[in-house]
């Protein structure tokens, strides 16, 4: 594997050094697949003296592949456990049962392992499995345990593959962050939990500990969140209410579990750079808090604005839309133009300058009306109302432009993306990495592939957008979120 990763950008503390330098870390880890189980339902009961009286299994789930105990227990017309009694097991076409038939122990138990055999299940979906003896049986419905993600890069492998069967419900955003050598990941599902994994160093699997974890685990008293953003070590989450929760890492305040984020409400969209976050109020404003070193902030001067959110200046309405990268910030305007603030030393902010800029400023190379801006570390990418996507910043011989280009250079204008001049309905980045999901539901990437977060079975990096291979039957509907701080690609899929 190319031992070469992307810049992340070194640290500094209120009134600190802004000493630049690109700085790279890879790493990757096998994750387990969580535990299993089942659910029940109303039993249907026979005329024999002997019945089947209940199906069950570990939380009331199924995955929708690989095996899974489950337990039926018989008793007699008095309700004591029958020993001796053959218990039949059946299901879905696809399912297996091993054994077919089990006998029940002393304590009137007999238990099968069901194997579903539907990899792409639809995630909370029901199977149906049914337990006969003699003349009696007990049909139940199992939720399944699926997952409805492709995901390639660090923390996994370089071949795009399946995510662990773990959600109960359907993944609608997933994103992944990298620290130190390590990384952690995040789920929103379609029933507006969450779900977490990976390095835990600053509570940033909101689980109330600092010890990591390898399978994926619902960050509990979390619901109806409608948004998820990755910073380094940290997370946000908004909920339908407008208010903001976080935990992870803050400058100010690390929390291991979910608090929510005081002076804010009426939010309609978050972000979040390496320690700086970002929230969009209904009103059309941005404000901003946490760090401010490279002015990340965007609230002018030099001053932190620590815990409590402050308005982003030239941000006190009509955006539509925000953006994080490491230590820089951007916004889309309901007219379609631009606006960026923070680190500039590659030319991320398409200002046409390397200037930093501590307010926001007007994307001036702009042309067009964009529709989706995104970042990451080095490079900002947009998308125009025409499918067209531009790019501007770094690039180096990893083709983080996605303009065929290998040689160094920093762009301070947005150019076009090789091959990209329509048909593309949203992009994502990752470090050094563009993504674009074209209307026919495949997708580009190209620029930096050390993790090989590209998806292609290799560590080889792209000087233009190539296709990935999207396994047969399955249709891509959304990108991964961007993370200014991911070496790891994920792709959601239709759950029909």
């Amino acid at each position: 594997m190319n031992d070469r990763v992307r810049s992340a950008l070194p640290e500094t503390t209120p009134g600190g050094p802004s000493d630049v330098q690109r700085r790279f870390v890879l790493t990757t880890a096998a994750w387990a697949v969580p535990a299993v189980a089942m659910t029940v339902a109303t039993p249907a009961f026979a005329d024999s003296n002997n019945r089947v009286a209940s199906l069950s299994s570990l939380d009331d789930q199924l995955p929708a592949a690989g095996g899974a105990p489950v337990s039926a227990i018989v008793v007699d017309s008095d309700g004591s456990p029958v020993a001796g009694q053959a218990v039949t097991f059946a299901g879905p076409a696809s399912a297996t049962f091993s054994p077919p038939t089990a006998t029940s122990d002393s304590a009137g138990v007999a238990t099968t392992t069901v194997n579903l055999n539907d990899t792409w299940a639809a995630p909370g979906s029901t199977a149906t499995i049914t337990a006969m003896a003699g003349s009696s049986n007990i049909s139940k419905g199992f939720i399944v345990l699926g997952a409805n993600v492709l995901v390639a890069g660090q923390g996994y492998s370089s071949t795009l593959s399946q995510a662990e069967l773990a959600f109960p419900s359907p993944v609608t955003q997933i994103s992944g962050s990298s620290w130190n050598n390590v990384s952690f990941f995040v789920a929103l599902l379609a029933d507006g939990t969450v779900w977490t994994k990976g390095s835990n160093s600053s509570g940033q699997l909101g689980d109330g500990t600092t010890t990591d974890r390898a399978t994926w685990a619902k960050v509990n008293g979390l619901s109806t969140v409608t948004q998820i953003a990755l910073g380094r070590e940290s997370v946000m989450a908004l909920r339908s209410n407008g208010t903001v929760m976080r935990w992870g890492f803050e400058p100010y305040d690390t929390v291991s579990s979910p608090k929510q984020q005081p002076g804010l409400a009426n939010v309609t969209q978050i972000a979040r750079g390496r320690r700086t976050g970002y929230a969009l109020l209904s009103d059309g404003s941005v404000k901003a808090w946490g760090a401010n070193d490279f002015h990340a902030a965007g609230t002018g001067g030099t001053a932190w604005p620590g815990l409590t959110p402050k308005q982003v200046v030239g941000l006190s309405s009509g955006v539509a839309q925000i953006a994080a990268g490491t230590v820089s910030g951007y916004a889309r305007m309901t007219d379609g133009t631009g606006r960026a603030w923070g680190f500039n030393d590659y030319g991320q902010l398409g200002d046409g300058t390397t200037t930093e800029r501590a307010t926001s400023s007007p994307v001036q190379s702009l042309t067009g009306i964009a529709t989706q801006i995104t970042a990451e570390s080095g490079n900002m990418i947009v998308l125009r109302s025409d499918g067209s996507v531009l790019s501007c910043g770094f690039n180096d011989h990893d083709g983080e432009l996605g303009n065929g280009a290998s040689s160094p250079t920093q762009n301070p204008n947005l150019a076009p993306v090789s091959g990209l001049g329509s048909g593309v309905s949203a992009v994502a980045a990752t470090i050094g990495s563009g993504y674009a999901l074209m209307a026919d539901g495949s997708v580009n990437a190209w620029g930096f592939n050390g993790a090989g977060q590209l998806g292609d079975g290799t560590t080889t990096s792209r000087l233009a957008p190539a296709p990935i291979n999207i396994p047969d039957g399955r249709i891509v509907t959304r990108l991964g979120e961007s993370c200014p701080l991911s070496y790891t690609t994920f792709l959601i899929t239709s759950t029909s």
